[in-house]
């Protein structure tokens, strides 16, 4: 067994100081052309037209202002749903609604007054608060 002396060097017990100091980097600026990849307007110059709107437009549409927080959840989930294939109007009148797609532009203004004005008389009251606040969105 060999025994060894320990001994203490100060270059041990001494740091250096430069490995405890802390550098300032430099921080990352933009240069002043560069534009953001996505910016929602936060002034609306038209107003959207909800007589002819697609189904995909308005669930974007939704989407957005359920995130920013100016609709609730139910709200957003009455416009993201898909249309059905057939809905009856206040007249008793069946309306066939399956050539609507994605992309097809739909009248959801009087959608939603004819599907509010049932809940109504049916005596639904959260379908007529949450259709209210649909319309409410959409006429403002």
């Amino acid at each position: 067994m060999e025994i060894t002396s320990l001994h203490w060097s100060s270059g041990l017990l001494h740091r250096e100081q430069t490995r405890d100091t802390r550098t300032e980097r430099p921080q990352f600026t933009l240069p002043s052309e560069t534009r953001p990849a996505f910016e929602v307007p936060t002034d609306a110059s038209s107003p959207l037209d909800f007589t002819a709107i697609s189904p995909r437009l308005l669930r974007e549409l939704a989407l957005q202002r359920y995130i920013a927080g100016d609709i609730d959840q139910n709200t957003y989930i009455a416009m993201a749903q898909e249309l059905p294939m057939e809905v009856s109007d206040m007249a008793g009148n069946v309306i066939d609604l399956s050539r609507v797609t994605d992309d097809t532009e739909f009248n959801f203004a009087a959608y939603y007054a004819d599907q509010r004005q049932l809940a109504m008389v049916m005596g639904d009251e959260d379908k007529t608060q949450t259709l209210t606040s649909v319309l409410k969105f959409l006429r403002g």
